[in-house]
């Protein structure tokens, strides 16, 4: 079956699981860079650390296609939902980064009014594991993603790595030589911590790293690892893409 990526209507992209790049998504801003021309020519593969069930992933693959580029996407993921949880995850950690004033007032009273909503709602009890509409994201399935990529006849672009982090991210073979953009979409604290430092040494200068919950109401793990990362590595630039959905976006640029 052939498909036009371009003529999708929005149902298609809904059913399919796949972004419509048109839209202005929670990933605009990382789709439209990866169709820059600062990134046609910056050197490297692109890298995913956090799959799911692939929506990103696949549409970076499209977008890939499309542009006839010959990189590549590597998606990391243990396709089993999340791992070990650090302390950095727990909702606790919201009140300390606002005391120390590393995230806004605003930011706080959005993520005290998530927090009424799911005691209301869901559950007394808040976690790491529930606190998210996909729960602890076990209701992942590796199977449907490479239905996915069959489907879309783009498993030449990408390259699959799945397990923990903190192993397949340490094995040489499972990594690119050279990065020229990334998405972090992971939730938590050590997916992070470990994404970034394997990533940023092979990181392109110039090139960028999303950092899908960096603004987040529900996980405090990202941005406290991003942070210490930024204050330990000086050729690294954080920026406010913009807001897409009364969401900030942000990413790290290599100086």
């Amino acid at each position: 079956m052939m498909l036009n990526f371009k003529k999708l209507k929005q149902w298609e992209f809904n059913y399919l699981e796949t972004f419509n790049v048109k839209s202005k998504s929670s990933l605009y801003y990382y789709f439209n860079f990866l169709k820059s021309k600062s990134f046609k020519n910056l050197r490297g593969d692109v890298v995913e650390a956090g799959v799911f069930r692939g929506k990103s992933l696949v549409t970076t693959a499209l977008i890939l296609k499309q542009l006839k580029s010959k990189k590549l996407i590597f998606g990391y993921d243990s396709f089993s939902g999340f791992p070990k949880i650090s302390k950095y995850d727990e909702n606790k950690y919201f009140n300390i980064l606002f005391k120390k004033k590393e995230i806004s007032q605003n930011h706080f009273k959005e993520i005290l009014k998530l927090q009424k909503y799911h005691k209301k709602i869901k559950s007394l009890k808040i976690s790491p594991k529930n606190i998210s509409s996909s729960a602890d994201f076990k209701n992942t399935s590796l199977l449907l993603l490479k239905k996915k990529i069959k489907f879309f006849n783009i498993f030449p672009k990408v390259k699959l790595i799945q397990g923990d982090f903190k192993n397949t991210m340490r094995k040489e073979i499972n990594l690119p030589k050279k990065i020229s953009a990334g998405l972090i979409d992971c939730d938590l604290y050590e997916g992070y911590k470990i994404s970034l430092e394997i990533f940023w040494p092979r990181l392109s200068k110039g090139g960028k790293l999303f950092l899908d919950e960096y603004y987040s109401l529900k996980f405090p793990g990202p941005r406290i690892a991003v942070n210490k990362f930024i204050s330990e590595n000086k050729n690294s630039s954080l920026i406010k893409e913009g807001v897409t959905g009364g969401f900030e976006r942000w990413s790290i640029k290599k100086k």
